[in-house]
Formats: C-alpha cells, structure tokens, sequence
C-alpha cells in the first residue's frame, strides 16, 4: 500500500472516530455520580438541583479517571446509582478547578444547577459480581476503529515525520516572515539551558485579543520568561506599533530592540535571536538536530477539520502550526538584572499562524515540552506526541487512542489566571513500556500570561520541575527533568438554550 493510501485510510479512521465520541476540545467532559432516586424526582425540571447544595454552593463533579476511585471510595456496594455524562464548557464560569485540603491535584466544582443541556448520557452505574464499579463501555465505532488499525500500520503512521515534506514547511516558515499582520500568529522558542534556568520568548506580530480598531492602531507583542534554577521568575513584555514591526522572507525585527532570524545560506534552518531592551539582554544562536515536524502531516489543518476537532465555527479558515526546529543546542548570552550567564542549552522552536480572530478560534488545548537525561518530549495530551531518546525519534505523530494519551491529577494554582494550568500527570503508551510525565507543582511557576478582557480567556506557560517515569512491567525507571506546561481558552461563553429532553 502506497504511504499517501495508507495516510488516507488512517485519517477516515480517525475522523470516524473523533466523530464518534463528539467531544469538542472547547469542552470538558465531566462526570456526576447520583442516586437514581433523586436524579429522577427532578426528571420533569429543565435543571437539577441537589439537596446539599445549599450547603456547599457547589456540586462537586469527576474526572473520567476518578469515576471508579469515587465510586469504590464513596458507593461501595450501593446499585441505585446513575452516572450523568456532562459535556461543559471550558469556558463556563461556574465550572471551577479547586483544590482540595490534603490533595495536590484540582478538583471540578460546578457552582450552578446542572441544566439538562449539559447532559449527554445517563447510565445505569451497578457493581459487577465481584462489587467492583466499571466504566460504560466506549462507543461502537471507537471500539472497532482500534482493531481495524493493525498495530503495524499505527507504528507507522505514528513515525511519519520520516515521510513528511519538510521543503513545504520551509516554505511556510517564510510565508510566515512576510505575514505579519495575520489575526494570530506566533514565533514561540524554549530554552532548557544547561546551568539549571529555562527561558521562553514569544513574538506575536499582533496582539490577540486587543479591541477593534483601525488598522494603524494594531499592536504587536514581544515576551520573554527566565526561571533561574534558583531565584524569583524574571518576565519581560512590550507591545509595539505593528508598523514598527519589519519583515522580510527570512527575519522579523523591532529595530534596535529585538531580531529573529533565520540564518541564510544554513542548509540546516539556524536560527539567531538578538534581544536588546533596557531591562534585557541575549543572544541566542540556534542549531537544529532534528528535521522540522508538523502535527498534521502536511504543516496545515483544513477548516472543516478544525470545526470537528475543535469545535471552531463553519467556515474557518486553515490552521498552520509547525514545529521548524523540535529539538535542537543553544548557545549565547544573556542579561537580566543579577543573572549573567553565557550559556548552552537544548531548544524547541515552532511557529503557527491563523487568518482568524480569537472570538471565531473556538476550542482550547494543552501542550507541553519535557527534556531530562536525554529524553525530549513534547504535545498534546489525546491528540499528538514527539518522543525522542538521545539521537532516536521513537515516535512523531497523532495518538489514535485517546484514552492511552491522558492528562489527569491537573491542578490550577496560578494567582495569574483561574484557568491556567499548573500541574497535572501526562500517561501515554508505547509498545510494551508505559510513560507517565508529572510537574511538581511546587515549583511550577508562571512564566507567559495572555489574560484577555473575558475572565475564560488565556494563554500562558509555567515551567517547573518534573519526572519521566518508564514502566516496563513492574519495573519502573524514574528520571529527573524540566518541563513546560502550556494551556489556551480561546472560547468565549455564551449561555446554552434551555430545552427539555
């Protein structure tokens, strides 16, 4: 089977089954453990609302992964339950994560009436014969999309940066040098340096989120984060006129303050920053160890795919997002205040842009970046991964399986933004061994913080300390490392119709 037909069956394959379970990135899916009774005394209403929550002015609501814990916790041995299936909005202010005395990890509370808009499925939730409690089964068509993919053609297609054009993403990269008034657009680097510091800088030619206005009134951002292994996180943003912004096919520039650029004449995609503000100063050369990787194969996501992966409204126009430089060593020189450090590093680099504005983006994601004794890793927990161990990529691409790629134990402790995330375990599967990811969230600290004028809208990174932890069997191998946490809600709320099933 050619590679472009075995690409084309894995990717109906995979939309088969996102459409299967209907579960936009925008929304949370969140469970509700209930007595039948009482679930079915307030049948007739176009809301429920439970007899203890005038106490607690909230309905505490559960995680997929924390539906049998509760239940065995809480229900053991009980067969008058009913498991509510809640789809809410990410969005939706009376949806907050909150921590619980004695725990480290955020809970859900809903501090409102579920409305029955928010409910998708009710099942009947008995013990088996053992007392045991078990999830409902997934959907059909899920079930059989994971047999019909042989395991030999995932490995493949899981590695398909080895077969993917990067000429065409070279291209894009200079399309994007020339555009730089594109509604959201970015120039993201991060720097593990050696001496124990991490650095992230952002350039976004306009700023998102920012209020109408003529076009000469447009803005641009520039942002740039170190957390010195020791000391206070050192942040730095400037918004400029975006007619001071320059551009040609290989550089952006903010005259005599900051430069990115793509080296020319470099047969391997080098990149140099020079950064010159009063309060900062850095140079930074980048070289590339690894080939340029997309997490859609062809560097761009067509609307109509974005409208069923991420909920965005008909109509949208292409996303491109482009990894340039997936892992690569750093060298240069920095100031800030009492940090003084030339230096070497690893670095990530990638660049995306969207002829969209952030009210018709819809959705939201959650990526991070991992590196620790050799290992580089980055992605989006339920969508796609870069693993790499030392010079060898083990697998660059989608995750079929959703729940074999899951974020849980999240927390939310920022005092920047409610909804920016600080911590959580990322669990993923390959072959025989089992990866588990955590920050520790004491000492994650914020480093980028986008909050826009609606309280649900943010982007933003914390960095912190963190373990890989590779099981094989019951042997288990825990390494040390840094990583990178970033979240994004782009959706704004609005009020769902009430209607009556």
């Amino acid at each position: 089977m050619s590679q472009r037909r075995m690409s084309i069956r894995v990717f109906v394959l995979v939309l088969l089954n996102v459409l299967s379970i209907k579960v936009a990135i925008a929304s949370e899916t969140l469970f509700y453990l209930v007595k039948k009774a009482d679930w079915l005394a307030q049948s007739t209403k176009v809301s429920f609302h439970p007899p203890f929550f005038s106490k607690e002015g909230f309905i505490s609501l559960i995680t997929p992964e924390q539906v049998i814990s509760t239940a065995q916790t809480l229900y053991q041995g009980q067969s008058d339950l009913l498991l509510v299936k809640l789809n809410i909005s990410a969005a939706d202010p009376r949806l907050k994560w909150e921590q619980v005395s004695g725990s480290e990890v955020s809970v859900p509370h809903y501090y409102g009436d579920l409305s029955r808009v928010l409910v998708k499925k009710v099942y009947p939730f008995l013990p088996q014969k053992d007392g045991h409690f078990a999830l409902p089964k997934d959907p059909f068509l899920k079930r059989m999309t994971s047999h019909l993919l042989s395991k030999g053609l995932v490995s493949k297609f899981l590695r398909y940066q080895e077969w993917q054009n990067t000429d065409r993403f070279h291209k894009l990269q200079v399309k994007n040098f020339q555009r730089s008034k594109v509604q959201l657009q970015w120039w993201y680097f991060d720097f593990f340096l050696e001496d124990g510091s991490s650095v992230v800088l952002a350039f976004i030619p306009q700023h998102w989120w920012e209020k109408p206005g003529l076009a000469s009134d447009k803005k641009s951002v520039f942002t740039m984060a170190l957390k010195p292994k020791q000391g206070t996180v050192k942040r730095f943003t400037t918004i400029v006129p975006q007619s001071d912004v320059k551009s040609s096919a290989s550089h952006l520039e903010i005259p005599s303050h900051l430069v990115i650029r793509a080296i020319e004449g470099s047969e391997n995609n080098q990149f140099s920053i020079q950064v010159n503000f009063p309060e900062v100063k850095g140079e930074f050369t980048i070289n590339p160890t690894q080939l340029p990787f997309a997490a859609f194969p062809s560097g761009l996501m067509p609307g109509p795919l974005r409208t069923v992966m991420s909920g965005a409204p008909l109509g949208s126009p292409s996303f491109s997002y482009v990894s340039q430089i997936p892992n690569s060593t750093v060298t240069g020189s920095l100031s800030w205040d009492d940090y003084q450090a030339n230096f070497t590093g690893q670095a990530y680099h990638e660049q995306g842009r969207l002829n969209d504005s952030p009210e018709r983006q819809g959705g939201s994601w959650t990526w991070y970046h991992f590196a620790g004794d050799g290992w580089n890793i980055f992605g989006s927990p339920g969508s796609y991964i870069y693993l790499q161990q030392g010079d060898q990529i083990i697998r660059s691409g989608f995750q079929l399986i959703g729940k074999n790629y899951t974020l849980t134990n999240r927390m939310y402790s920022s005092p920047d933004h409610a909804k920016l995330l600080t911590g959580g375990e990322i669990s993923f599967h390959h072959e025989n061994l089992t990866f588990r990811l955590k920050m520790d969230p004491s000492t994650a600290k914020t480093l980028v913080c986008f909050p826009s004028t609606n309280p649900s809208q943010v982007w933003g990174t914390v960095g912190g300390e963190a373990t890989l932890s590779v099981s094989e069997g019951s042997a288990t191998k825990t390494l040390a490392g840094r990583m990178f946490l970033e979240s994004c809600s782009w959706e704004i709320y609005k009020e769902p119709k009430r209607t009556r099933n």
